[in-house]
């Protein structure tokens, strides 16, 4: 690595320290996005917040040549046990034997800090002379925690249309172990409710019980519906009841007439959500012709977000599996730029959902996954990344985009 990004490690660990003690949860990242909104105005770039919350700092380029976008969520996961933590806090970010502690800063604050310090590098090759013959935009988004990357979606569905912001490739800086990644399985969460008759537990005959109407359900789905997994290059498909909730439920002596089956599905090409979703309702299809008594319905979870500007959103709680594929031009010139510079990369996939799911699974724009954090700690108590390995990261992405807009590289 050369010096030159060495010498950014105070004010990267000060700044990504902020962020982490600006408690960032879904929903209330205010904080954050101000640290944000006033780091763009201190380099004087064109910045501005989108009705959802979104903070997107745009450096305009004067020909017909590719739109760059760099982004990431802001939000993090609750900080669980604290006792789990100790002897850090969560909140408080610390540095310890080279490493960088605190919530989030693995998932993703780290990667999203990284592609914000190497967008600053590129301004200030502007801010001397460098022109860049296309747009890069860089986007610190709201919500994506929760699964239903509703900051994304108001990103793509309004904001960059509104400011004429086209978009031809996008990296995206989520946990990948210093690795690139080029696509990820798709996630839905499925509800089945089962439908009973409510009775007096004293008189159960009276009833339909809901729960013993489920279980030849619980059953299919333990056993994947007796079949074998589909298998991809980036996985294999998997599907695990993760709750399942019963009412009346305990504090009545009835007999329960629903029972709510939660299913989280990871699927891999060629399924879509659509096939997952059609396999449970040709069962309970087929329930249902064999027992008069038995009633279900399948359907995907939805959640309603209020966002900290007070915008609010309904969506699935799902993230469509997608592919940019290791043939990409772009996925090259990454790797093999990032293999110049002594990072020890492969291409990979993602097992874990991420916002790439709208960028490439619904608008079909390739996407490139790379950060230095470590995908084990995402979530995790004591939540760490190395520092070295993220000056390494600021270092491979603003060497990426040289490339890309043909400028030369900082401190040639």
């Amino acid at each position: 690595m050369k010096q030159y990004f060495k010498n950014v490690e105070d004010e990267w660990v000060g700044f990504a320290g902020e962020c982490i003690k600006a408690q960032a949860l879904s929903g209330k990242e205010k904080n954050i996005s101000e640290l944000f909104m006033k780091a763009m105005e201190e380099i004087g770039v064109e910045h501005f917040r989108d009705e959802c919350g979104n903070v997107v700092g745009v450096i305009r380029g004067d020909g017909e040549g590719i739109n760059v976008l760099l982004t990431g969520h802001m939000d993090v996961v609750p900080e669980g046990s604290l006792e789990a933590w100790k002897p850090y806090e969560p909140f408080n970010p610390e540095v310890s034997n080279g490493r960088l502690y605190g919530r989030g800063i693995s998932d993703m604050l780290s990667g999203l800090t990284c592609e914000f310090f190497a967008f600053k590098e590129i301004k200030k090759l502007v801010d001397n002379g460098a022109k860049l013959a296309g747009n890069l935009i860089f986007a610190a988004v709201v919500y994506e925690e929760p699964a239903e990357s509703i900051g994304t979606i108001y990103l793509m569905e309004h904001t960059l249309k509104e400011h004429n912001l086209p978009v031809d490739l996008c990296y995206l800086g989520e946990p990948s172990d210093g690795n690139i990644a080029i696509g990820q399985r798709g996630k839905i969460e499925l509800v089945v409710e089962v439908y009973g008759k409510v009775a007096h537990s004293s008189a159960p005959k009276e009833g339909i019980n809901a729960v013993e109407k489920a279980m030849p359900v619980l059953n299919a789905v333990i056993n994947n519906f007796n079949e074998p997994p589909v298998k991809h290059e980036m996985g294999q498909s998997s599907m695990v009841i993760t709750d399942v909730v019963v009412s009346p439920g305990k504090k009545y002596s009835c007999v329960p007439d629903k029972c709510e089956i939660t299913i989280d599905q990871r699927y891999v090409p060629p399924m879509t959500i659509e096939d997952t979703i059609g396999r449970i309702q040709a069962f309970l299809d087929e329930q249902s012709a064999k027992d008069s008594d038995f009633k279900a319905v399948v359907h995907p979870r939805t959640n309603k977000r209020v966002c900290y500007t007070g915008y609010e959103s309904e969506k699935a709680k799902q993230h469509p599996a997608w592919v940019t594929g290791g043939e990409n031009k772009y996925v090259e010139l990454t790797y093999n730029i990032l293999k110049e510079l002594g990072q020890d990369v492969e291409k990979i996939y993602w097992q874990f959902g991420t916002d790439g799911s709208v960028i490439c699974g619904k608008y079909n724009i390739p996407t490139i996954g790379y950060s230095g954090a470590m995908m084990s700690q995402a979530h995790q108590a004591k939540e760490h990344v190395e520092i070295q390995r993220c000056l390494e990261c600021i270092e491979g992405y603003t060497t990426v985009l040289c490339k890309i807009y043909d400028l030369n590289e900082p401190g040639q």
